[in-house]
């Protein structure tokens, strides 16, 4: 943060790019285009406390989570943290700044993390694959289907088509 150059000013700027490691979602690798984030870093001083904000944009790259084709998402960062007397003011068991060293590598990866869709997809309604036989439903088209539902589904909760009947 030292480097940021305060001074006799209140306000500083810098445009950073920042690493992002990998992320792991439900069991599956998803990597920020370009291996990481160019951030808009601010830091304003009142009196002994600094407010820092980040703010930048991450293309997420990795499977489709229902069909498994690549799937490419723009995840906006936004960061923000405050900072007394050199160390994050929020209590926290892993401050993202201690004596004056922001670990940006971690702060923009937290944010990211919480900006994520609750899934990541190839296209707005994807729909995924046959559970059958496997096979693209985006591609197959509505009239995909299969052969004579087995003898007795029919007598099941869920019937032939997969709704629960109601008797």
């Amino acid at each position: 943060m030292r480097s940021l150059s305060l001074g006799e000013r209140n306000e500083a700027a810098r445009r950073l790019f920042c690493d992002v490691a990998p992320l792991r979602l439900g069991g599956i690798d998803y990597e920020v285009a370009g291996g990481g984030v160019d951030l808009d870093l601010t830091a304003v001083r009142v009196g002994r406390r600094i407010t820092l904000h980040g703010d930048g944009v991450a293309e997420l790259r990795g499977p489709c989570q229902r069909c498994l084709a690549e799937a490419a998402v723009e995840v906006p960062v936004h960061c923000v943290d405050y900072v007394a007397d050199g160390d994050s003011d929020a209590g926290d068991d892993e401050p993202y700044v201690r004596g004056y060293v922001l670990d940006l590598e971690r702060w923009v990866r937290d944010a990211l993390a919480e900006e994520l869709p609750a899934q990541i997809l190839c296209r707005e309604g994807c729909r995924g694959l046959c559970v059958e036989c496997g096979a693209d439903l985006n591609e197959v088209g509505d009239d995909h289907r299969h052969g004579e539902p087995h003898e007795g589904a029919a007598d099941g909760p869920f019937g032939q088509s997969g709704a629960a009947t109601v008797k």
